[in-house]
């Protein structure tokens, strides 16, 4: 037994110790002057399972700190605490846990539970998955030949329409009001539930649900897509969210494709970046290009676009201008490379203005001359339809620039003859640009 406690004790694992153990166990258990009769068998369990487990460490050492993987990414638990990640750790962030945290606190979102929204998520994956893998056979069966043509033969068209359509016409997904026409305004938001995912959850049964419109339905498109593994990313035109497949390099050579797809209202479309530009707002080039519109969005831009949205609902839903304009800034450092922030960043800093000089307006009319007329901060003088002095000195100006023209004929030029250069015209020493008024009595400086 003392050799047997120093191979444990050593850790001495090779062949001839391993027998070695076992004929001294045997040698124990035979011995006739054992007093125990049990003990010798537990001894030889004991000494076998310490040869196995250390040939274990032996046979599969483990793993150093080194190779191990990366720890996954941390949820974010806040607002603040998303805000706060940088864009590495932004990509690994679910997009509908982001959605629905720049939904948090908004009217309308009061009794939303993310976890829930999340789990639903998981579930509609798990049908629109069903639903896809046995109906893919549509694409190779000879007797659905004009399914494989309508979907031009490819597994991507086919997985994003039957992606949008299951969860429209099987879960109950849709718009829950009409379409805009181009000529009419886009009615102000009026609850957070129509540009954010928890409003297509509000209720069990999604048909019930109060719905989505063109900046929450392509999230939930994505969100389910993402699930399943689908190359799907968001892209921007003006007033409009769609959805783009963008599998170009995908490992998987039967989702190598590239297209857009929507599913804002009711059923399914594929259609070229040309044709966002005049639907369902029409936009010149040049703003496409100022605004970033029509490439796929990162995960940056991605919540730069969802902290737009909370901006919208802030400033027309709580009419909170100030938390509006944190929105907007955030929205304007995520994505530097659009104009659209500073829009509405410098938008809002005009009606906070408006709303200060409406909340004083006595002092500001004394002291500023200023005061509100139309949600606008104007000049006293024009709120009282008083005469502007400035206004009449510059039509008298125009008056008399008039007169000088008419007064004073056109020289023709003689060939050959070179003209001494005016020194003064009709406009001032410069003719043709305009000089900035000198009133009476003074000399230009």
């Amino acid at each position: 037994m003392e050799n047997l406690g120093r191979h444990i004790r050593g850790g001495y694992m090779s062949g001839k110790g391993a027998k070695r153990l076992r004929a001294a166990a045997m040698a124990t258990m035979e011995s006739p002057k054992r007093r125990f009769p049990k003990l010798g068998l537990y001894v030889l369990v004991f000494a076998f399972s310490v040869v196995l487990t250390a040939s274990g460490f032996l046979i599969y050492p483990k793993a150093s700190s080194k190779s191990s993987p990366a720890p996954s990414v941390q949820r974010p638990r806040t607002l603040e605490q998303l805000l706060a990640m940088p864009p590495e750790q932004l990509a690994g962030v679910d997009i509908a846990d982001m959605n629905l945290l720049c939904a948090t606190g908004l009217p309308g979102a009061e009794g939303m539970d993310i976890d829930k929204c999340l789990a639903r998520l998981d579930q509609w994956a798990a049908r629109v998955k069903h639903e896809t893998e046995r109906h893919l056979y549509r694409l190779t069966a000879p007797r659905y030949a004009d399914h494989a043509e309508h979907y031009k033969h490819s597994e991507a068209r086919f997985r994003a329409e039957w992606l949008v359509s299951v969860l429209q016409q099987d879960i109950g997904l849709h718009y829950h009001a009409g379409f805009v026409p181009q000529d009419v305004a886009v009615v102000p938001l009026k609850t957070s539930k129509e540009a954010f995912l928890h409003g297509l959850m509000d209720n069990e049964d999604a048909h019930k649900a109060f719905g989505g419109n063109c900046v929450s339905l392509p999230v939930a498109y994505v969100a389910v897509g993402r699930r399943l593994g689908y190359p799907v990313k968001l892209a921007c035109s003006k007033e409009h969210t769609f959805c783009r497949w963008e599998g170009e390099n995908h490992p998987n050579p039967a989702w190598c494709d590239r297209f857009n797809f929507d599913g804002a209202g009711n059923g399914f479309s594929i259609d070229p970046d040309e044709f966002y530009l005049s639907w369902p707002r029409k936009s010149a080039s040049d703003h496409v290009e100022l605004c970033d519109w029509l490439k796929s969005l990162t995960p940056q831009q991605e919540l730069a676009l969802f902290m737009a949205n909370r901006g919208h609902v802030l400033t027309h839903v709580s009419k909170d201008y100030a938390g509006a304009l944190v929105a907007y800034s955030h929205c304007a450092r995520l994505w530097p490379s659009s104009r659209s922030p500073l829009q509405e960043v410098q938008q809002t800093l005009d009606r906070l203005w408006t709303q200060e000089v409406a909340s004083h307006p006595e002092i500001y009319q004394r002291r500023y001359g200023v005061e509100v007329v139309d949600e606008r901060v104007v000049p006293v003088r024009r709120a009282l339809g008083e005469p502007d002095p400035l206004a009449e000195i510059e039509a008298i100006n125009a008056i008399n620039r008039r007169n000088m023209e008419r007064l004073m004929p056109p020289v023709v030029p003689t060939p050959g003859v070179p003209q001494p250069p005016s020194l003064y015209g009709p406009y001032g020493p410069q003719p043709g640009v305009p000089q900035p008024y000198q009133p009476p009595g003074q000399s230009p400086r």
